[in-house]
């Protein structure tokens, strides 16, 4: 059921979500971790699990809702990269997708 401040409208909007974040698993498991593991694409950590790791979406998902479920519009971070990046950009982020290409390119 839908609550204020839920942005799983439906539980199509949520298997729609589950969907694409998979695909950004999939994706990176290939490209990047030789179809063996989830690699974090800032400091290159390893993974078989994605448990520890989370889907970033490059564009904001609030502000760029066309783009939200297309599997090329996700990164794979792992939680420590990922709050990194949040605690470094905060909203800045969310109007700029760029940010993201700019904080993986430093070490």
């Amino acid at each position: 059921m839908y609550k204020k401040g839920n942005r799983w409208k439906s539980s199509r909007s949520e298997l729609r979500y589950k969907t694409w974040r998979k695909n950004v698993f999939e994706l990176n498991k290939r490209k990047r971790g030789l179809s063996r593991y989830y690699v974090c694409e800032k400091c290159s950590k390893k993974l078989k699990t994605t448990r520890a790791l989370e889907a970033h979406h490059r564009k904001s998902w609030d502000k760029f809702p066309k783009d939200r479920y297309d599997r090329n519009n996700g990164v794979v971070l792992c939680w420590k990269c990922h709050n990194a990046f949040h605690r470094k950009y905060k909203f800045e982020a969310l109007e700029k997708p760029e940010l993201l290409d700019e904080y993986l390119k430093k070490s």
